[in-house]
């Protein structure tokens, strides 16, 4: 709890140094999901997130790039359709390259851009920000779980 607590006042912290740049939000998110009893599943859980984070960008940058050159700009039927459908490529290729447990945080990254962001002034620096953010909170969740601290048992409870 304490390591949580320090990973998401930390994320503050750099959002800080970084001149408020990006969203610390994201950067939270990434350090809870990845600070973890055991380094093994520290590092899957941050592997996934990191793999998840960069498809879930692409995709993202695809459809704002689609957005801004080809489709109204109006938000109706036809636009949340697409927005929707870009989900199966993401998903699939997530199980091309044999790393479905990436699917979600990949939808969730695509979904956080497009839904959230989509008319932000510099897609690309958005996103960039966006997959910042979340490395920024997967070092720091990874840093903290090699902190030793807390006694596990062979389960990962905290005893």
């Amino acid at each position: 709890m304490i390591k949580s607590a320090i990973g998401v006042f930390l994320c503050f912290v750099i959002f800080l140094l970084r001149g408020r740049a990006g969203t610390p939000f994201y950067s939270a998110l990434a350090v809870l999901w990845c600070i973890q009893p055991s380094e093994k599943d520290a590092v899957t859980n941050a592997f996934q997130r990191s793999v998840g984070t960069l498809i879930g960008a692409v995709y993202g940058l695809i459809f704002i790039l689609l957005r801004i050159n080809v489709m109204s700009q109006e938000y109706g039927l036809f636009h949340y359709a697409v927005l929707s459908g870009m989900i199966i490529p993401i998903i699939y290729t997530t199980l091309l390259i044999n790393k479905k447990n990436a699917s979600y945080f990949s939808c969730v990254v695509y979904l956080s851009i497009v839904v959230n962001h989509l008319g932000d002034e510099n897609p690309y620096g958005f996103v960039f920000n966006r997959s910042l953010d979340t490395m920024i909170g997967i070092v720091l969740g990874l840093l903290l779980t090699w902190l030793k601290g807390g006694n596990y048992d062979q389960a990962g409870e905290c005893e």
